[in-house]
């Protein structure tokens, strides 16, 4: 079947002999157009290619320019798949890097917040070990330390307040010690 024949079946709304006719070269162009590592996204340009050109098969008046809307049709999908992959690799490598940096972060701000918990006094190491490492809740902890609950209110806000000071001596920084604060009193309910 010729160009012209496939071009005039095609206007009459006759799919069938472009698709056994050119399919395949559609394909193999779309994937020289993508390279290698998005050539599988072939067939979706070309579906997107030929829906295109089926919606404005009225408007081509030769084979010519019907078929070179085709291929150019072809060739602008390839080009959009690849800005948006390049566009992801890009958003996705921007991500692992934020998500490497936060977790550096954090993870210092972990280890200054446990080596201020260690400079504690005994009592305040065992009310934060009590707390947090066994999960004992206030009342809990009150009656293992033959204590009120109260009072065991008022050492958490005093070991609070000490680890602040410890941090905030350790930096100089006193946003260091919010963000530190921060996971202390995640730890401590």
């Amino acid at each position: 079947m010729t160009e012209e024949e496939i071009f005039i079946n095609f206007r009459e709304g006759k799919i069938e002999p472009l698709y056994k006719e050119m399919y395949s070269r559609l394909i193999l162009y779309a994937s020289r157009c993508l390279g290698d590592d998005a050539s599988f996204m072939s067939e979706d340009c070309v579906q997107d290619a030929i829906y295109r050109t089926y919606c404005m098969r009225d408007s081509f008046h030769s084979a010519a320019t019907f078929k070179s809307y085709l291929y150019a049709c072809v060739h602008n999908q390839a080009i959009t798949v690849l800005r948006k992959q390049t566009a992801q690799e890009k958003y996705l490598a921007n991500r692992e890097e934020e998500d490497f940096q936060n977790s550096l972060l954090e993870q210092e701000v972990l280890d200054m917040l446990f080596d201020s918990i260690r400079a504690l006094p005994d009592r305040y190491r065992h009310l934060f070990d009590l707390s947090f490492e066994q999960g004992l809740k206030n009342a809990e902890i009150a009656a293992l330390l033959n204590v009120s609950e109260s009072a065991v209110k008022k050492q958490k806000a005093t070991l609070i307040k000490l680890v602040r000071e410890e941090i905030i001596r350790r930096t100089g920084n006193q946003s260091i010690s919010l963000s530190a604060m921060a996971l202390l009193l995640n730890l401590l309910k």
